[in-house]
């Protein structure tokens, strides 16, 4: 199986697992602090050997994790935090009976809309499941969006895993126009865009493929733009 682990950041790194029944790319990211590192989000059961890899290529182990934080319930965020057995996991509480884990108790469902884990800033997103969250880490500047905005079954950007990724902006852009957000989803949808837009924000690492680095108030500002005049129009109908 085909994974990509690279820098993002100084000591914030992005592991990519190539999952091919999903033709996709499922992301999981380490931020190395003194005392530890936090994962963001820990792919498939399938996908632990690849965890385990990447805290060998920094010198850890899985023992060393000291917080796993989950942007949701689905299988390829949290299962593969059953190996840490030191961290602390935590997920949004609406998450609790949607959460696809065996032993859902090894997770705090205490994460409200709004709040701080550790040095991580947590908001709800209300989008994508109910109790989606994105995580921001001011220190490093680099929030952390799960699948509220990602590129699920998406190539990589032409420049690489870690890029500005314009082709992938331009894309979601098109999504976006076309109606690739249901319309009743798009509400919910805008107003996690304006909440995240309030975080001083150099990278975008996403649930899923390109990550992207620079310029990201205007590309959330253009996603707001676009949707805002979908909203209008489709109250005028």
């Amino acid at each position: 199986m085909e994974y990509l682990f690279e820098a993002v950041k100084e000591n914030v790194y992005v592991l990519a697992i190539w999952d091919s029944s999903w033709n996709s790319y499922n992301n999981c990211y380490f931020i190395v602090q003194e005392d530890g590192i936090t994962l963001i989000d820990s792919s498939k059961e399938a996908h632990s050997e690849y965890l385990v890899q990447s805290l060998k290529q920094l010198g850890k182990s899985p023992e060393d994790v000291k917080f796993v934080l989950a942007t949701h319930g689905h299988e390829d965020h949290v299962q593969g935090a059953s190996i840490l057995k030191n961290a602390k996991k935590y997920i949004h509480h609406q998450e609790r009976s949607l959460i696809e884990y065996p032993e859902p108790d090894q997770f705090h469902f205490d994460l409200s809309n709004r709040g701080v884990v550790d040095n991580f800033e947590y908001l709800w997103v209300g989008h994508h499941t109910p109790g989606s969250l994105a995580f921001y880490h001011r220190p490093s500047k680099v929030l952390f969006t799960g699948d509220f905005l990602c590129f699920f079954g998406d190539p990589l950007s032409k420049d690489g895993l870690v890029s500005v990724g314009n082709d992938l902006r331009h894309e979601w852009l098109e999504f976006l126009r076309n109606g690739g957000v249901a319309k009743d989803d798009l509400n919910d949808f805008l107003n996690g865009l304006k909440a995240m837009n309030g975080f001083n924000v150099d990278v975008m690492c996403t649930g899923h493929g390109g990550v992207l680095v620079g310029d990201i108030e205007s590309f959330v500002s253009e996603l707001l733009n676009v949707g805002t005049k979908l909203q209008e129009i489709q109250v005028e109908n």
